[in-house]
């Protein structure tokens, strides 16, 4: 067994110490929470799809954009399905176009990569640091390559959706493609645990020894994130969702944070975010005049929000990755540290339609410290682990900062990196 909780300086001195000329493994990107582009398809004309998320159509109507983005839960069956007339779907399974940039626009050919266009950026920075850098190896769709996915779906969703299997099939690609070359599978925030969701349940560890090389996760949301809690209660005008609508449309009021709220509520993939009890405890998240709520708290909480399929829904999704159990592939754990992060929210009376006093605690800005440790139970998998923070770098960050690239950079060309039991080390305080 190899162990090591390094930081990026680490890594650097010993990239430093060998001259590389080549990188060897495909790179698989799988993204978070809204970082897939979704298309909306009217059932009546299936033959033009138009952008969903994130579009020009959501700034023309919001609150129409939202309810074809929200889902209809069924408690009876557990299942949840689109608006009546609508089917909305990712495209660019494979490219990484879609995830580059997030700005989905009218399609008619079903695929729209050579027309996508370079508004609202997510991991564009990372996709040509590796292709500019070694364009003999790192080709857009052959060895650089993204498994986009409807975000708002839990993984047993996405399981049932088929949506694993051709990842599966994605990575086997890769692997012959890259030469035989094992794959990397870099995934951001909420891909964190969708991957983690993957490789336990869906593969062997037969089949990831053959063809995964490492696992990266970026600020993993394996506990989810407090603000997910904000958002369910009353709206988090940080929330992914609020954040991109309100770069493209520049004036949105303040009202339309409610209506995220209601579309955000129907999403299992939120659900999921909630603050785990087994990591969180006996913690108050949530403060009003009347009483105190921990994760241990969340029917009462729901129904003193009105909204007691909340908990059904909840409940429904509470076990997936129950107890985070290590992936048994070498795992590099990178998250941001020090930058200040929602964790406890107070509400005068008008909870749960105001927004409260947050107070904040460590993190990345939207992950908390206490959810991106939980990977440091791997510590002990029989295969390499390290814990990579860095400091400062926010949430958003960690996909574009040039010592998270770096860092990435040093893994492929390294095959599993640096791993030492002897190379443990402390926090730096090293900003690029």
């Amino acid at each position: 067994m190899r162990v090591a909780l390094v930081t990026f300086a680490t890594a650097v001195m010993v990239l430093r110490a060998v001259v590389f000329t080549e990188a060897r493994s495909p790179i698989l990107i799988v993204p978070g929470l809204t970082g897939s582009q979704l298309y909306k398809t009217w059932l009546l004309d299936p033959s033009i799809s138009t952008g969903l998320w994130i579009g020009i159509d959501d700034c023309l109507d919001v609150n129409s954009a939202l309810k074809d983005l929200s889902l209809v839960f069924n408690p009876a069956t557990g299942r949840y399905q689109n608006q009546s007339g609508v089917d909305v779907r990712t495209f660019g399974f494979g490219d990484t176009c879609k995830t580059e940039y997030l700005f989905a626009h009218l399609l008619q050919d079903g695929t729209g990569c050579d027309h996508q266009l370079p508004i609202m950026p997510y991991f564009d920075t990372m996709v040509k640091y590796f292709v500019e850098q070694y364009p003999q190896y790192y080709k857009r769709g052959v060895t650089i390559r993204a498994a986009p996915y409807d975000w708002r779906l839990a993984e047993d969703q996405l399981q049932a959706s088929g949506y694993y299997s051709r990842v599966q099939s994605l990575i086997e690609t890769m692997y012959r493609d890259g030469g035989y070359a094992k794959v990397t599978i870099v995934a951001h925030s909420m891909g964190g645990p969708v991957s983690l969701f993957f490789l336990n349940n869906v593969v062997t560890q037969q089949w990831k020894d053959t063809y995964i090389n490492a696992f990266i996760p970026l600020s993993g949301a394996w506990s989810g994130g407090n603000a997910a809690l904000e958002a369910v209660i009353s709206g988090h005008e940080s929330l992914s969702l609020y954040f991109f609508l309100r770069i493209l449309c520049f004036d949105l009021p303040p009202s339309l944070q409610l209506a995220l709220r209601s579309a955000t509520r129907t999403f299992p993939s939120v659900s999921t975010l909630l603050p785990k009890p087994s990591v969180w405890g006996n913690t108050v998240l949530v403060k009003t005049p009347n009483r105190c709520y921990t994760a241990n708290d969340y029917e009462a909480l729901f129904a003193d929000m009105n909204h007691p399929l909340g908990f059904e829904m909840y409940t429904s999704t509470s076990i997936i990755n129950e107890g985070f159990p290590a992936p048994n592939v070498p795992v590099f754990c990178f998250y941001g540290t020090d930058v200040p992060t929602p964790e406890t929210f107070i509400y005068d009376s008008g909870f749960p339609n105001t927004f409260p006093l947050v107070v904040n605690g460590s993190g990345d800005g939207t992950v908390n410290l206490l959810s991106s440790e939980v990977c440091l139970n791997w510590a002990n998998q029989t295969q390499p682990f390290q814990n990579v923070t860095f400091p400062g770098v926010t949430h958003g960050e960690m996909v574009s900062n040039k010592a998270v690239l770096r860092a990435i950079e040093n893994i492929l060309l390294n095959g599993n990196g640096p791993t030492s039991s002897s190379m443990v080390m402390r926090h730096c305080s090293l900003y690029y």
